[in-house]
């Protein structure tokens, strides 16, 4: 699964058509799309449902982050100059192949050694882009109860597998394992929020959080000081920890609204997010939070949570939520 012939065969159908549907795939699966999405959702349609979404794809994130950095695995576009553009040659510098001989054979030694000695490294294993995409679709349709949701995720999961593939940042082996990790953080997070989301009162009871904050709490503690746990994400899920807090202590806001009240609603949320997000930067140089152990952990923190109470508490008071 750590061959090269599968991306070979796709990249046999190349044409100008065909690279740029891969590339467009591809680049719908970045973070600050799905940021979008989320945002859409959360404050334009139903909150409890999006929010429990956005707590299984940062869990997605966390599981992806820790098993690349964990397990090291270069990219095939890494090690092999065969699924690169002419006159391009690997940043580890192999031999022609580093990647498995047979189909259930590693990548050599030789690769494997030279990617983890690499600092600050894009690992391969397991595929972002397919985790995300699979968290994502699959918990839409998991806690929407969409079948609809459910059949384009059928097609489209395959199509960014197929994408990464034929673009050559990922093996086989690495597509299937995002599908695997997406997958289990989605049950995952439906084990954690299972109490609350059946609560259909404005106002769950405390009880039902326990199970999010036994896992956040440890994450949110280890983040600054173990490599396999991503800051950003850690942040972002002690934001939705203490953002369900709030929503329990003050109630979930009624999802009603003309489109124009929820348009207003989704603007403000991502323009406060933005500012907050640009005023913490000013406060510090960006590189001077990365350099702080709780930085990037404490910037996405204070950006995720004071941009959601906001928009939620100023939508209230100018009856932008109706309740």
């Amino acid at each position: 699964m750590f061959q090269i012939e599968p991306i070979l065969w796709l990249r046999s159908f190349s044409n100008p058509v065909v690279d740029w549907l891969m590339i467009t795939v591809s680049n719908l699966g970045y973070s600050e799309v799905y940021g979008v999405i989320m945002t859409c959702l959360i404050f334009g349609y139903k909150i409890k449902k999006s929010l429990a979404v956005m707590v299984a794809a940062f869990l997605v994130g966390l599981l992806t982050h820790g098993l690349k950095n964990g397990l090291e695995f270069p990219r095939p576009s890494d090690i092999d100059i065969r699924v690169l553009p002419d006159g391009y040659r690997p940043p580890l510098q192999l031999t022609e192949s580093g990647v498995g001989e047979g189909f259930w054979d590693f990548p050599s030694q030789e690769a494997l050694d030279a990617a983890a000695m690499q600092a600050d490294w894009s690992y391969g294993l397991p595929s972002g882009h397919v985790s995300a995409a699979t968290a994502m679709f699959l918990a839409l349709a998991l806690f929407f109860r969409s079948r609809h949701v459910l059949w384009f995720s059928i097609g489209w999961i395959p199509l960014m597998c197929i994408s990464r593939m034929y673009l050559g940042r990922h093996f086989l082996a690495d597509v299937l394992g995002g599908i695997i990790v997406g997958a289990c953080g989605v049950y995952l997070g439906y084990l954690l929020l299972r109490k609350l989301n059946k609560q259909e009162t404005p106002r769950p009871t405390l009880r039902s959080l326990l199970p999010l904050a036994y896992l956040v709490l440890p994450i949110a503690i280890l983040a600054p000081f173990i490599d396999l746990i991503h800051d950003e994400n850690a942040g972002r899920i002690l934001s939705m920890l203490v953002i369900y807090l709030f929503l329990i202590k003050y109630g979930f806001p009624s999802d009603a609204g003309k489109f124009w009240m929820r348009a207003l609603r989704v603007l403000m949320g991502a323009g406060l997010f933005l500012v907050i997000d640009q005023l913490l930067g000013f406060i510090m140089e960006p590189g001077d939070w990365d350099d702080l152990p709780f930085g990037a952990f404490m910037r996405i923190f204070l950006s995720s949570t004071i941009s959601f109470i906001g928009t939620v508490q100023i939508s209230r008071k100018t009856g932008l939520y109706q309740a």
